[in-house]
């Protein structure tokens, strides 16, 4: 008969082992991370993928900084840097936008909301729109949005472009966002459950023109 504070001990010794073994696994997939750092911009270009469903493995606070320093890089009119990035990581925060969507969408969609909504952080790029120029600043959001977009890719994570999947008033009504910023993205960021398959793109012989447009090339 096992004693009970022998027991007690091996249960600890188990709950250690699978603490263990978590922790080790967590630590392999972020030493994988830390493999993709020295790739060069032209990589991450040519790597970046849109990515719709995460493993929950977390962002560490100085690749989410890194990251979100890269985005206010970026250019903007006057360097007047009219952007907010609004970054959500409480999971209570993100199931209930998850839930609105649902309700907005219908529940057969719900296992797509699951995937899209499973990363560990969310960025919501914002353009205010009190400037000089609000049209040229919402631009700069967007050109701020591939800044991060790129470095997430560079850290090894995985982000989407996403406007119309969760829709701007859901947004608006969950997080408090004022009337003055207009949306202009929500992405995800965290370790992609698989990267996306490599698309072809089109040749540069049929989107780049030199000097200017020829009449036959109108079409």
């Amino acid at each position: 008969m096992i004693k009970k504070q022998d027991r007690r001990d091996f249960l600890k010794s188990g709950f250690a082992l699978g603490a263990g073994i978590a922790v080790c696994k967590t630590d392999s997939i972020l030493a994988r991370i830390h493999e993709d750092q020295d790739m060069s911009v032209f990589d991450a270009i040519k790597k970046r993928r849109s990515v719709r469903k995460f493993k929950p493995t977390p962002v560490p606070e100085d690749h989410l900084r890194r990251i979100l320093e890269a985005a206010n890089q970026a250019p903007s009119p006057r360097n007047r840097q009219a952007w907010l990035f609004l970054v959500i990581q409480n999971r209570d925060t993100l199931n209930r936008i998850k839930e609105a969507c649902i309700q907005n969408t219908g529940e057969e969609n719900r296992a797509y909301f699951e995937d899209y909504l499973s990363a560990p952080v969310y960025v919501v790029v914002l353009a205010d729109t009190n400037t000089r120029n609000p049209a040229n600043d919402f631009t700069a959001g967007a050109l701020a949005a591939q800044n991060l977009m790129l470095a997430a890719r560079a850290l090894g994570y995985g982000t989407v472009y996403c406007v119309n999947s969760i829709p701007e008033d859901i947004l608006i009504k969950v997080l408090n966002i004022p009337d003055r910023y207009k949306y202009v993205c929500i992405t995800p960021i965290g370790v992609p459950d698989a990267w996306p398959k490599v698309k072809a793109k089109k040749r540069l012989e049929d989107v780049v023109v030199y000097e200017k447009i020829r009449q036959n090339q109108e079409d």
